[in-house]
Formats: C-alpha cells, structure tokens, sequence
C-alpha cells in the first residue's frame, strides 16, 4: 500500500447510499486510492452506523458494518479515553463553532497515527491543512 488515508463519514455515507449527492464522487475517489490503506475511526462508524441507517435501511448499516469489518483494507483506529482529552483539546481550539466534534477527531487520530492524507468532502478541512499538517485527496 502506498500511503494511509483516513476516510470521512461523508465518504463512507455516500458510497453506502447510491441516492446520495456524493455517491458517484466517493465511488471515483475510492477507486482512485485503490493502492492506500484506509483508516477510520470508532467514532467514524458510530456516525455512519448512524446516517446510513437513517437514510438507506437499518440492514444497509448493518451491510457496512460487517463490510468495514471484513475489509482488510480498512484500519479502525479505536478512540479511548486519552485520545478522547486529544480529541476535546482540538475541538477548543478550532474557532469554527460548526466544526464538529467527530472532525476534531479525525484530526486527533491523524496526528496520533500519523496519517497525512484526508479524503473528505468537508471543506471546512481546507483551511486546517497546514495548521494540522494534512493534505486533502479525492
């Protein structure tokens, strides 16, 4: 594998949905790092266990689940409590009162794993790349 990227909620959400606005780009994006090894989080599942559910079927989310699972090139990095105080002191200090929780995770766990690439279609990550040392991809 060439690189590790970590995988956005929306991403995921998008390609498990194929009514969803951003089917048809996580799908090309995917297959475009189709060399990478991906990394997501507990936190990342629990979202996307979440939307998936409610806007496809609870056995679509179930299907993800057991596909994250199976999927060996899916890594899940597992948020515990003293990653959690890391995740708490990056939502402080992003000023952004629409940031999320679970994207100040993303970024605690990238730091933590040192992961330097991003696929998400969020684009309040653009303006944090050099702050938080990450590149966008997709």
């Amino acid at each position: 594998m060439n690189k590790r990227v970590f995988i956005d909620s929306n991403v995921l959400c998008g390609l498990f949905n194929n009514k969803d606005a951003l089917h048809q780009k996580s799908a090309k994006a995917i297959v475009s790092l189709k060399e990478s090894g991906f990394v997501i989080s507990n936190f990342i599942l629990l979202e996307c266990y979440t939307i998936i559910s409610q806007r496809t079927s609870k056995e679509n989310a179930i299907h993800f689940r057991n596909y994250m699972f199976a999927n060996r090139q899916y890594e899940i990095a597992w948020i515990d409590r003293k990653l959690e105080d890391e995740v708490w002191t990056t939502f402080q200090t992003i000023k952004d009162k629409h940031f999320s929780y679970v994207d100040a995770s993303i970024l605690a766990v990238m730091k933590k794993e040192k992961i330097k690439h991003l696929l998400s279609f969020d684009v309040s990550f653009k303006s944090l790349q050099s702050e938080f040392k990450f590149k966008l991809v997709g």
